[in-house]
């Protein structure tokens, strides 16, 4: 019986970067494989934000390399990357409150695709609510609803990777188990490769693969999922 190969689809090698004069990741080394969910963890300010905005072109790399789906994207601008197949969901959203649900789905096309049309049907098969709420204000949404239209709106374009920066964070308990279901679906189909940023000890031991933990700008350790899976082993590196 012949094994299915899977390839890297994101590399990030000693990765150097930070915000002007300081260096916030320390020599940075993560890869993800094709169909991955790979958590993030680490206590506040150790740089997993930092990360995920340098993968996505928001921070420039000051040394190392970053490849993505086998091609080198170190120097290339955000919307480049976009482009190209990488969704980025902020930690604060990045919803338009004024626009309504259907605008911010709609602004899916103006965050970087080659794209003709966008992806509503499979967008309302994930999250029905959306349908229903299309001419709803994005800002009079609940947190969690506000989060999952930010999820939407990253995957209406069909990425090939989503980074997911700290999904659970101000969201009440019912509505981060629909996104851990939810990822647990995505994860399913093998389309989409998740690097997830995440806190909330629940969602991690729900839908990660493995994991990197993060000290002082720098991966100190990788976590297996018998390693996610143990409370204490977990809370060494996300707990103060």
């Amino acid at each position: 019986m012949l094994t299915k190969l899977t390839m890297d689809i994101l590399l990030v090698e000693n990765v150097v970067a930070g915000y002007q004069s300081s260096n916030v990741l320390q020599g940075v080394s993560i890869s993800l494989s094709e169909g991955e969910i790979i958590s993030v963890v680490g206590r506040n300010g150790v740089g997993k934000t930092t990360l995920v905005r340098t993968i996505m072109g928001l921070l420039p790399v000051r040394s190392g390399r970053i490849e993505f789906a086998g091609k080198q994207i170190t120097s290339k601008a955000a919307d480049h990357r976009a482009r190209q197949g990488i969704g980025y969901v902020p930690q604060d959203r990045g919803i338009f409150p004024d626009l309504t649900v259907e605008e911010n789905l709609r602004m899916g096309r103006f965050i970087g695709t080659k794209r003709n049309s966008l992806d509503f049907e499979s967008v309302f098969n994930n999250f029905p609510f959306l349908k229903e709420r299309l001419h709803q204000r994005g800002g009079t949404l609940s947190g969690g609803q506000q989060e999952m239209l930010a999820i939407a709106r990253a995957l209406i374009n069909q990425p090939k990777l989503l980074l997911l920066d700290e999904p659970s964070d101000g969201v009440q308990p019912s509505i981060v188990e629909e996104i851990g279901q939810f990822l647990l679906q995505l994860k399913a189909t093998g389309e989409v490769t998740v690097l997830l940023v995440e806190q909330n000890f629940d969602l991690l031991q729900t839908v990660s693969d493995r994991a990197y933990a993060m000290e002082k700008g720098m991966v100190a350790d990788q976590l297996s999922v018998d390693d996610l899976n143990n409370d204490e082993i977990l809370a060494a590196h996300i707990a103060m």
